[in-house]
């Protein structure tokens, strides 16, 4: 795998979902039909509250404030995973159109989002490299190019996911880019909770290590790695700019999100 497999998406203003992630059509429907559904059930509270004592008027207000808070719950649901118990229960997953990512509320609005069917296809959510994009530079202050070659026989695994080689200094992030000149590798890494900065740390594979640096994130970076002699595991938050090594098994923590570090079995990948 060359470095251009983990080169960022293209810019455009609709992004690229695969030919591998299905369109959900009628169960989308359906998965709306049923949040609809649960988010008006707290009316039915107004015959009951009505068989008590309890003004009618009264029954009303709670009923449409249990409506509303049903309401505020399934759409930040919807705008932090992607996922509301509609979509759960029919499997799909709603996404912006041109990020890919759970869609903001003026996005759903607009209705510029797409609808996977998680049965039938691949989840947008989930990180695949792609081998067929060129690395695209652009326009962010901050590193500088590395000096350090790649060896070509370190993994990059994100949550137990598929591994990304690691053939060259590679930046990841939430949705990392290249300042002008710079060729790294990009990793983008989805991050539901926005726990991940834009660009949120460097790695750069040596001959015995991964060095790992922190690009001054807010949420910071923690890494836990065997010390030089393979012994004890030293883990530590990283300050701002701090370059680390993480060897062999060694595990970073990028806000939410865990990625480990593993030799390649085909070091010449």
């Amino acid at each position: 795998m060359s470095v251009a497999d983990t080169a960022q998406r293209p810019p455009a203003p609709v992004a690229d979902p695969g030919p591998d992630v299905v369109a959900a059509g009628a169960r989308a429907v359906l998965a709306v039909a049923v949040d609809v559904a649960l988010g008006l059930a707290p009316l039915l509270v107004v015959p009951l509250l009505g068989a008590t004592r309890l003004a009618g008027g009264w029954a009303w207000t709670i009923a449409v404030a249990l409506v509303l808070a049903a309401a505020a719950v399934l759409l930040l649901d919807l705008t932090r995973t992607g996922r509301s118990p509609g979509r759960r229960l029919l499997r799909v997953r709603t996404v912006a159109a041109a990020t890919q990512l759970p869609p903001t509320v003026a996005e759903l609005l607009r209705r510029e989002v797409h609808n996977a069917d998680l049965s039938a296809g691949r989840d947008p959510l989930r990180l695949v490299p792609r081998g067929t994009t060129p690395l695209q530079p652009a326009v962010w202050e901050g590193w500088q190019q590395s000096l350090v070659a790649g060896t070509g026989g370190w993994l990059l695994v994100i949550d137990g996911g598929e591994p990304v080689a690691l053939t060259g200094s590679t930046l990841v992030g939430r949705d990392p880019t290249n300042a002008a000149g710079q060729q790294h590798a990009l990793v983008a890494v989805p991050d539901l909770t926005r726990s991940i900065s834009r660009v949120h740390a460097l790695l750069e594979p040596a001959d015995d290590c991964v060095w790992l640096t922190d690009s001054g994130t807010t949420n910071g970076t923690r890494a836990a790695s065997a010390s030089a002699s393979g012994g004890t595991v030293i883990e530590r938050w990283l300050r701002p700019g701090e370059r680390v090594p993480v060897r062999d098994g060694g595990i970073v923590h990028l806000g939410d999100r865990e990625l480990r570090i593993t030799r390649s079995t085909h070091p010449g990948a």
